[in-house]
């Protein structure tokens, strides 16, 4: 059975988070929401809560809290508050685990959990590396979600799209790269045109802005739709903004190019090695 589809009005935030000031980046996000009532989905940042720059075991012990933590309540009441889905990050501890994580957040609550799959380079001193890949059904739409470096794997984006994703949220803390950017853009946001393109589905990235213990992030925030253009962005490099867009989610059901070629179906699983 499809998801059902239809518009979706989607809103991704930047924000400029504070280390380690987990309740003031906590209301921050829901002041986002708030501000952002009308949208069906609001996607914020990766580890919104607690900042990104960690340094020792102690600091991400102090930060992560259980997936029906205080940062799940908070969302949930916004969210019903609202009638808005969320998507954001935040560290999860799970028993002796620690995940890179974000929570999908529905009117009725926490809908699920997906956690990291490529953690980061220090990230992989911090993070167990997520195992599965969940889909949600919503009213606009089949939702997908990643987090930064996972756009940079172009198979998780293929698994989303053949599970029958419209939008993929993307929670992210963008960096600074060694090569130069074409157009001015930060790497991520032509991985996720790329993404968008190559499966033609929608792709909502949300990164945070501001210096983190002397480590830049990006800004940039953007939607993209699945020809692979910015609808909505990106945003400006520093500061605290948010881009909306009205996207029509039944054109990622379209994976069609010409009469002769689509994006899914022209796929040759049998002949690629992995």
């Amino acid at each position: 059975m499809s998801a059902p589809v239809g518009d979706a009005h989607i809103a991704v935030v930047q924000t400029v988070p504070e280390f380690g000031a987990i309740e003031r980046n906590r209301r921050a996000t829901v002041e986002a929401v708030e501000a952002n009532a009308d949208a069906d989905l609001v996607v914020l940042p990766e580890l919104a809560t607690s900042g990104y720059v960690f340094e020792s075991r102690a600091e991400v012990d102090a930060a992560a809290e259980p997936a029906d933590g205080p940062t799940a309540t908070a969302w949930a009441d916004v969210a019903a508050e609202t009638d808005t889905w969320i998507v954001g990050g935040f560290p999860e501890r799970d028993g002796e685990a620690t995940y890179n994580s974000s929570l999908i957040v529905s009117p009725d609550g926490v809908e699920g959990v997906y956690r990291k799959v490529h953690p980061w380079n220090e990230e992989k001193r911090w993070f167990d590396p997520g195992e599965k890949v969940p889909t949600v059904r919503t009213p606009f739409g089949r939702l997908g979600v990643q987090i930064c470096n996972d756009l940079w794997f172009p198979e998780l984006t293929a698994t989303q799209a053949l599970a029958g994703v419209d939008v993929i949220a993307v929670p992210t803390n963008w960096v600074p790269e060694p090569a130069a950017r074409p157009a001015g853009w930060t790497m991520g946001v032509h991985q996720a045109v790329a993404a968008a393109n190559a499966n033609r589905v929608f792709v909502a990235c949300a990164d945070r802005a501001g210096t983190e213990r002397e480590i830049p992030f990006e800004g940039q925030s953007v939607v993209v739709d699945p020809d692979g253009v910015p609808v909505a962005g990106p945003l400006p490099d520093t500061g605290s903004y948010t881009a909306t867009a009205d996207c029509d989610l039944r054109r990622a059901r379209e994976k069609a190019l010409t009469e002769r070629d689509d994006v899914l179906g022209d796929r040759r699983p049998d002949v690629y090695e992995v």
